[in-house]
């Protein structure tokens, strides 16, 4: 659940940029009416994500567990969604899917 977290906060954080994907302009719009509230909402969610790591793994494991997370969501929300293929959505999809499925085992 909180790798989804992350994922989640990586968007709201990138939708405020200049490079959000033009087809989501709905979602931008949205967004971008209320920037301190998305920022605010967006760090919340990475904070109640390092706290569910933290609390699954031990403090230092869960650190590293998260700094990695958010390292590869960023990584992907940032390669993927400016794409424009639905290719990327599956690959973006399998990656959150591949994650949470070894983090349950």
């Amino acid at each position: 659940m909180a790798i989804v977290l992350i994922f989640l906060g990586c968007f709201l954080l990138y939708a405020k940029s200049k490079h959000f994907p033009k087809r989501m302009q709905h979602w931008a719009l949205q967004l971008k009416s209320k920037p301190i509230w998305t920022r605010i909402f967006g760090y919340t969610l990475f904070v109640a994500s390092f706290i569910i790591l933290s609390l699954q793994f031990g403090f230092a494991t869960g650190m590293v567990i998260f700094i990695m997370a958010v390292l590869l969501a960023l990584s992907l929300t940032i390669m993927l969604l400016p794409l424009h293929r639905k290719y990327a959505y599956i690959l973006a999809g399998l990656s959150v899917l591949v994650i949470v499925v070894e983090n349950m085992l």
